[in-house]
């Protein structure tokens, strides 16, 4: 076999013995040489024959064999124009020599641009392999090298179908399955599945029936019916419009019928009426006039009653007691209205009195506040003096003036002293609020981490930052000294934060840049009004001899080294005295309790200076729990502040006792001491009065109270009378006016034309006509109301009718257009769409039965004769001491599927007509609606359940069972749990036996078997039980061998190829070598 530029082969040529072992590492190139030669037996070039045996997926398309496709995409041969040839050379048992190949000429990147010619040569491969100069012949030159022999047998096929039936022709083969045997047999790899192995591999049937046109059929049936159903709703919707419509129309009848009972009822009242109002007038009359003569007669009683009433005034004027009464009544007025003037003043008096004793209690709990300088006021007196006032109101005749006057004063001093606080206390509060909102930003500080320095200190640290990365052109670290140690012996704590309490916030920069700092500092110290802070210079910075004892150097830790000296020189010279007997040993030490010697003198810092410590990351925590302190501290300050504050904006005490009050409290006095007056005037007069003048002035008072009475009784009989006299006026004009209105509307009605009914003219009285009136009224409108619901019904029908079936007729009630369509759909039409439906269902099950039933009938008559065939073919070979049997038998799941389908009956009848649809019926139309189904199925999810049981139910080996029997017992049961590959051998002696098949014995034709990979899980005892069968049946083969498996089975085979495939000058190249790596088949 000859390959040009086939994959990464650039020109190989291979010799194959009978058995021929094809081997070498995954992706080495032997796929590509069993699919070069599927490509010259087959006669396709479809990409579906490339690499199927390895994992069943297409790898490889023609394009990228004839390219050289790398994994990454690229291609080996990517420019330009190129040619490739296949060519084998196949020789007879006459030593006959010929060549079956095809040539590809490859212009572009797509397979539009590749043209490819298959060829036939009466000849060997010549020599110079169809390359001159290394230019591979191209499909022109090709042609002209096939007619220089001038033989019929050496040329080029127009189509694949002329190559292909050339080719069996040559090689004496007769059975048209060939092609698909061989491309079955090359790509066969092992499998587990018996049904599987039967339908691919032995009889090559269609496991999926196709079931479109079935559907198609079924759908028109499925149409037809709902086209019936529409027919049958339509007529039934209809129905129901033609009956309401008719009981409308009777309902209008009686409701005519009706209407004219009330008009003559109308009529019939309006008459009853007029002549109960004429003698409802009459009866009026006579009332008013005796009335009016009543009361006439009340008048005359009440001038009587009204002179003797005078008369006895007259005689109590005369009486000497009445005189006096008339005085005493006179002093009791004015006394009351004094009374009312001073009881005011006593309310004034007791309210304010009240209100001043609580302004004095708030005033008392505030007293300690020494802002407020009460303590000289004795409020305890004057609250004594308050209540004292308060008792007093109660007599306000001996009430104390001057001392209220007294206790006034006092309250303005009161007022004024608090006026000269209010100010002071305000702006205290203010200032409390401010430092405890500056606290409580402080802690959030604190709690984030991040120390409470002064804003200066951190305005000079973020220039410094800023300025200074501009100038390098890199961030340069600017430090505050406290973060750059920390302290180890707490106890030392307070004395190290004091002793260099303002050098502890000192500015840290990297020793090159302290110049370019400082002269930023001394840029913007006027501009950001900078000062006290220092930047240190820590590469001047030299510590001096440190004394023989413990300093304060010795209780900290810097975690710098460049800045350790300048901490030694600040805290290196400071000895730590633990007793003060030392305190005077050393030119500076300082105690534990902040004591500190230096220049020969003594002195206790000051606390503020380590107050809040900054040194050490963990000064965080104490600084967070003084603060936290502090703000406890602070707000319960500001809380009494705004108590007292609250206490004293409540109090005013020179507005209650006002002068205003003062003068009407004067007032009130006075009219007191009147009060007083007046009641002495009154007692005198009463005792002026005789016990006879009291006793003549009582019987006079009874008897004019009496002749009261009795003319009140009178003039409220007179106004009931005038009453009563009024109404009835009213009732004769509204009376008059009914009767001049009913003569008027009987002069304008029409009296019926038909007479007044007998059941109208019976009724004589008034409230028995508006009854009947009445009776009548609501029948009417009961009926009216109904027949209104049923339009509205029957319109709603209507409409529904439109829509439901799409259809514009008008739906108003007194349009025909659905009698007429009521007309239309008569029986006769529903007759009509029945027959056609029958006839519908005919044909979708005549296609179910062919299509369904049928089809699948045939697959597994087909499916049981090529099994037959298969067992006659295997029965003459024996594979070792195995003889293989293939059994098919139906699967008792699906038994009443099975006979229903395979049943002879159906053969040539029609299924409807036959006993078998009898007896089946249920189980018929459950398989046909399930199909039928799919179609309208809107549930996704149903559908998808529903697809995959038609699926299942529409594939012959769903209905057979298939078994394996080993010199006749069964290998169901062991299929997939043996090793070995025991299992695996009666699919590859039934392949073998079925390729074995298809080639003419007889004859001397090919006898070529191919497989790739089909030894994989067998084990070498059993390959070499194949390959013996191979021989005994005369094949020669190329088999694709695992790796390792050649050491062991290479003495079987006549010779072992090893594909290989190396980098050369950046490409990779593939070449076959033979296994024993003394002789190369040179590419």
């Amino acid at each position: 076999m000859l390959l040009i530029n086939w994959l990464y082969y650039e020109k190989t040529i291979l010799s194959f013995e009978d058995i021929v072992f094809l081997s070498g590492k995954t992706g080495e190139g032997k796929s590509a040489l069993i699919d070069a030669m599927q490509l010259v037996i087959l006669g396709r070039t479809d990409n579906s024959i490339f690499n199927k045996s390895a994992n069943d997926k297409t790898t490889r398309d023609l394009m990228g064999y004839l390219k050289g496709k790398y994994k990454d995409g690229t291609f080996k041969r990517d420019k330009g124009m190129f040619s490739s040839h296949l060519c084998m050379e196949f020789e007879d048992e006459k030593q006959n020599v010929y060549c079956f190949g095809i040539v590809f000429d490859v212009s572009g990147p797509t397979r539009g641009e590749l043209e490819h010619r298959y060829y036939m040569m009466n000849q060997p491969i010549p020599e110079h392999c169809f390359m001159d100069g290394g230019t591979v012949f191209d499909i022109r030159r090709m042609r002209k090298l096939l007619d220089s022999f001038q033989d019929r047998s050496c040329r080029m096929f127009t189509t694949h179908l002329d190559y292909k039936n050339y080719f069996r022709q040559r090689m004496l083969i007769k059975d048209q399955r060939f092609f698909d045997v061989f491309k079955m047999a090359v790509a066969y790899t092992p499998m587990m599945n018996i049904s599987e192995f039967i339908v691919k591999n032995v009889c090559q049937e269609e496991e999926d029936l196709n079931l479109e046109e079935m559907q198609e059929e079924i759908k028109d049936y499925r149409q037809m019916k709902e086209q019936l159903e529409t027919v049958r709703q339509k007529k039934e919707q209809l129905s129901l419009i033609h009956e309401q419509y008719t009981d409308i129309c009777r309902e209008q009848e009686r409701l005519d019928t009706l209407r004219v009972e009330q008009e003559a009822a109308k009529y019939h009242g309006m008459v009853l009426e007029h002549k109960e109002a004429a003698a409802q007038y009459e009866a009026y009359t006579r009332g008013y006039q005796k009335l009016m003569q009543q009361s006439k007669e009340t008048e005359e009683q009440r001038k009587l009653v009204e002179k003797d009433m005078e008369e006895l005034r007259d005689a109590r004027k005369d009486n000497e007691a009445d005189i006096l009464e008339q005085k005493i009544q006179h002093y009791v007025e004015q006394q009351n209205l004094l009374k009312t003037d001073t009881a005011a003043v006593q309310q004034q008096l007791i309210r304010k009195g009240e209100v001043l004793e609580e302004q004095l209690e708030q005033l008392e709990e505030i007293e300690d506040y020494e802002a407020l300088q009460l303590e000289a006021f004795d409020l305890s007196a004057k609250k004594l003096a308050v209540r004292k006032s308060i008792h007093a109101a109660q007599q306000l005749s001996a009430f104390d003036l001057e001392a209220y006057l007294e206790l006034q004063t006092q309250m303005q001093e009161i007022e004024e002293q608090i006026a000269s606080v209010r100010g002071s206390l305000h702006n205290t509060l203010q200032e409390k609020r401010e430092e405890l909102a500056a606290l409580r930003a402080s802690r959030q500080e604190l709690e984030a981490g991040r120390k409470t320095y002064p804003q200066k200190l951190l305005l000079l640290k973020q220039e410094l930052t800023k300025r200074l990365a501009q100038q390098v052109g890199r961030p340069v670290e600017v430090c505050i000294l406290a973060d750059l140690f920390r302290i180890e012996d707490e106890s030392w704590r307070n004395a190290i934060e004091g002793y260099i309490h303002n050098q502890k916030l000192n500015l840290v920069v990297e020793a090159e840049y302290f110049m370019d700092a400082y002269r930023i500092y001394r840029a913007i110290k006027e501009e950001k009004n900078i000062h006290t802070y220092s930047i240190v210079d820590i590469a001047k910075a030299k510590p001096g001899k440190r004394p023989d004892a413990k300093t304060l150097y010795d209780c900290v830790h810097v975690e710098r080294k460049d800045v350790a000296p300048y901490v030694e020189y600040l805290l290196g010279r400071v000895v730590c005295c633990e007793e003060e007997d030392t305190l005077r040993s050393y030119p500076v030490s300082i105690t534990s309790d902040c004591m500190l010697y230096s220049g020969y003198a003594v002195s206790h810092m000051n606390p503020a200076l380590y107050q809040v410590p900054f040194i050490g990351s963990d000064s965080i925590e104490k600084q967070l729990q003084e603060t936290i302190l502090q703000i406890q501290k602070s707000a319960a300050s500001c809380k009494k502040l705004e108590a007292i504050t609250q206490i004293l904006q409540a109090v005013h005490l020179q507005q209650i006792i006002s002068d205003d009050f003062i003068r009407q409290l004067k007032d009130g006095l006075h009219k007191a001491k009147d009060v007083e007056a007046l009641e002495h005037k009154i007692k005198e007069l009463r005792a002026a009065q005789t016990p006879e003048s009291l006793q003549e002035l009582l019987v006079l008072d009874q008897k004019i109270e009496e002749a009261k009475k009795k003319k009140n009784e009178l003039y409220m009989l007179q106004v009931e009378q005038g009453s009563r006299r009024h109404r009835l006026e009213d009732d004769m004009k509204l009376c008059n006016s009914r009767i001049q209105e009913l003569q008027q509307r009987l002069q304008e009605a029409k009296k019926p034309e038909n007479g007044i009914p007998d059941s109208i003219a019976a009724v004589t009285a008034v409230d028995a006509i508006r009854r009947k009136q009445k009776q009548l009224e609501d029948v009417l409108r009961e009926l009216n109301n109904h027949m209104e619901l049923s339009k509205v019904e029957l319109i709603t029908k209507k409409t529904h009718y439109n829509d439901t079936f799409r259809i514009a007729l008008n739906p108003n009630f007194m349009c025909d257009d659905y009698e007429r369509e009521y007309e239309k759909h008569s029986e006769n039409v529903v007759e009509a769409y029945i027959d056609k439906c029958a006839l519908a269902e005919q044909k979708a099950y005549e296609c179910f039965q062919n299509n369904f039933f049928s089809a699948i009938n045939s697959k597994i008559e087909n499916v049981r004769t090529q099994i037959d065939r298969l067992n006659r073919s295997i029965r003459k070979h024996k594979f070792g001491r195995s003889s293989y049997e293939f059994v098919c038998t139906c699967n008792e799941d699906y038994r009443e599927y099975y006979n229903l389908i395979t049943n002879k009956e159906l053969n040539g009848h029609n299924l409807l007509n036959t006993k078998v649809y009898e007896e089946n019926e249920e189980l018929i139309h459950e398989l046909f609606d399930k199909i039928s189904s799919l179609s309208s199925m809107e549930d996704p999810k149903k559908y998808q359940e529903l697809q995959k049981e038609v699926q299942m139910l529409s594939r012959f080996t769903t209905y057979l069972k298939f078994d394996i029997l080993d010199n006749g017992n069964s290998l169901r049961a062991t299929i997939g749990s043996s090793s070995g590959g025991e299992t695996q051998t009666p699919f590859y002696v039934a392949v073998l036996v079925s390729l074995f098949s298809v080639y003419d014995a007889g004859n001397d034709g090919l006898q070529l078997a191919i497989f790739d990979e089909a030894f994989d899980k067998m084990d070498n005892e059993r390959i070499e039980e194949c390959i013996y069968l191979l021989k005994s049946l005369g094949f020669q083969a190329i088999i694709v061998t695992p790796t390792d498996k050649i050491s062991n089975l290479s003495k079987v085979a006549d010779a072992t190829l090893i594909a290989t495939t190396d980098e050369k000058n950046g490409q990779r190249v593939s070449s076959v070598q033979r296994w024993s790596q003394k002789e190369t088949i040179a590419a």
